[in-house]
C-alpha cells in the first residue's frame, strides 16, 4: 500500500500506471463505454471532466465518513490512499478510507475498506459497479472486507448546499472467484493499454465514445474494408428499418389514444390510466419580440444567421466550425 500527495496531475499519472476499481468495473459492466472507453481513457484520446455529481461525492465524502463513524463505532482513517497489490503492480486502487477501531491506525489495525457512493432522489444505483470496484479495492489491499456506505442527496443547484436525504450501509465479503474474473477483464485491458491498441467496441455504451475518439477524419486517409463487417452494416439498414416502422405504430397508437381522449385530461382501461396534459407555457417569438421594445436595457443583440448568411455567405462559412460528431450514412450497392 502506498500512501501518496493528493496532487491531482500525479495522482492521473499513477492511475495510468495500472487498472484501478474503477477501470476494471467499467470493463466488466459495460458501463461508460466499457473496455474500449477505458482503453481509450488510459491511450488519453479522451478526457473525463468533472460534472456537479463529481463535485457532490467529493463535498460528501468526508460528511459520509463522520456518519459511518456515528452509526459503526469504526474510524475512517487514510483517506484517498493510493494502494498497489503487493504482488501484482497492475492491481491499483485509490480507496475512500479504511475502517478501524482507532484513531490513529496504521494499516495492520484496518479491519476493512470504506466506498463512498452518492446519487440523487430517484437515481437507480448500479450495485453490479458498486461490487466489482469493492471486490478489486479488497483485491489491492489484501482486505477481506468493505462497507458500502450509499447516500442518497438531495440535489441542488450549488451541490455545496445539497443536503442528505437517506445513508444505507451495507457489508461486502471478498469473493475470490469474482476477483479472479475481474483479473483476466484487467489483464485483456492491461494487454491493449501496453499495445497501444484499442478493444472492439462491445457495449451499447461505448458509442459516443467511438464518436469522440473519431471525431475528426483525415483527408488522406484511404477507404477502408468493410467485408468482415457486411453482416453488421446489413444488420444496422434492418435495425433503421424497424425502429422506423416502431415510431410509425407509435404514432399511430398514440394519434387514437389522444382522439379518444379529446377535450378530457385523460381516462382509464381496464389496466391503465392515460393522462394529456395541458401544452407548455413558452415564450413566443412574437412575445419575445414585444418585450425587447419594452425593455431593451434586457436585451442582448445575437447574430440574424439566415440574414447573414444570405448577405455574406463565405464570411459565414469561414466562421463555422465542427460541432458534434461525423454521421454515418449506409446506401445498399447495386
Amino acid at each position: 500500500m502506498t500512501d501518496l500527495a493528493t496532487d491531482e496531475d500525479r495522482w492521473l499519472e499513477w492511475r495510468k500506471g495500472g487498472i484501478t476499481a474503477t477501470d476494471v468495473a467499467d470493463a466488466a459492466q459495460g458501463t461508460y463505454g466499457g473496455a474500449y472507453g477505458v482503453v481509450a481513457r488510459k491511450l488519453g484520446l479522451i478526457t473525463v471532466e468533472q460534472n456537479n455529481a463529481m463535485r457532490r461525492g467529493h463535498i460528501w465524502q468526508p460528511r459520509i465518513a463522520d456518519a459511518v463513524h456515528a452509526l459503526t463505532g469504526q474510524f475512517v482513517v487514510g483517506e484517498e490512499t493510493w494502494c498497489v497489490n503487493s504482488d501484482n503492480d497492475m492491481i491499483r486502487a485509490t480507496v475512500d478510507g479504511f475502517l478501524s477501531p482507532i484513531d490513529t491506525a496504521d494499516f495492520d489495525d484496518v479491519v476493512g475498506v470504506l466506498e463512498v457512493k452518492t446519487r440523487g432522489r430517484g437515481v437507480r444505483p448500479n450495485y453490479d459497479r458498486h461490487l466489482d470496484q469493492m471486490q478489486w479495492q479488497m483485491l489491492a489491499t489484501g482486505l477481506d472486507v468493505a462497507l458500502l456506505a450509499e447516500a442518497v442527496i438531495e440535489d441542488t443547484p450549488d451541490p455545496e448546499d445539497s443536503v442528505l436525504a437517506s445513508l444505507y450501509l451495507s457489508e461486502v465479503q471478498a469473493d475470490p472467484v469474482r476477483q479472479e474474473h475481474l483479473l483476466g477483464v484487467a489483464q485483456r485491458l492491461w494487454l491493449h493499454i501496453e499495445a497501444g491498441t484499442l478493444p472492439d467496441p462491445d457495449e451499447a455504451s461505448a458509442l459516443d465514445i467511438v464518436k469522440r475518439v473519431w471525431s475528426d477524419a483525415d483527408p488522406e486517409a484511404p477507404e477502408v474494408d468493410l467485408t468482415d463487417l457486411d453482416h453488421d452494416i446489413a444488420r444496422l439498414v434492418q435495425i433503421k428499418a424497424a425502429q422506423k416502422l416502431v415510431k410509425d405504430e407509435h404514432d399511430q397508437i398514440e394519434a387514437r389514444i389522444r382522439n379518444t381522449v379529446g377535450e378530457a385530461k385523460g381516462g382509464e382501461s381496464e389496466r391503465f390510466r392515460v393522462s394529456v396534459s395541458n401544452p407548455a407555457n413558452v415564450l413566443t417569438a412574437e412575445a419575445e419580440a414585444r418585450l425587447c421594445k419594452q425593455y431593451p436595457e434586457l436585451t442582448v443583440v445575437t447574430l440574424d444567421r439566415t440574414a447573414f448568411k444570405s448577405a455574406h455567405q463565405d464570411i459565414y462559412k469561414a466562421s463555422t466550425s465542427p460541432v458534434g460528431y461525423r454521421r454515418v450514412t449506409i446506401k445498399e450497392k447495386n
